[in-house]
């Protein structure tokens, strides 16, 4: 009996024991849009460059767009993510067409596939959007 009981401790805590989410690797990374909707995006190498980071532990993002700086909350369920509505400072540039595009192409996904130091955001099996990781 003390054998069993024991074993149901045991068995307890380890079921019990945090997990570690799918996106735990994401955060202190700067994730860089480098292609979308499968043209490469042409970088700066500066802050202006559109960017996503991830706060994993609030699953909030905050980043560029290109021209304003955004943020917003997330949602992760295996490999589907939802990104919720885009928050955006509302500065007007050159390129805000580009910034629009991608945060309505932001607004439009619901898979991620990680490969390599690459996120690929999708619309069910389409890459609409390639991220590219780098440090902080």
């Amino acid at each position: 009996m003390k054998y069993f009981f024991i074993l149901f401790i045991l068995f307890v805590c380890l079921d019990c024991s945090p997990k570690l989410s799918p996106d735990s690797n994401w955060a202190g990374r700067r994730w860089v849009l480098t292609e979308m909707r499968g043209v490469p995006v042409q970088l700066s190498g500066g802050h202006r460059d559109a960017y996503i980071k991830f706060e994993v532990a609030e699953k909030r993002f905050t980043g560029n767009g290109g021209c304003n700086q955004i943020n917003g909350n997330y949602s992760l369920d295996k490999n589907k993510i939802r990104f919720g509505e885009v928050i955006s400072t509302k500065m007007s540039c050159e390129d805000i067409a580009f910034e629009n595009s991608f945060l309505s192409t932001l607004n439009n996904i619901d898979r991620y596939e990680l490969r390599g130091n690459d996120l690929l955001l999708k619309r069910k099996k389409d890459v609409l959007l390639v991220l590219t990781a780098r440090s902080n």
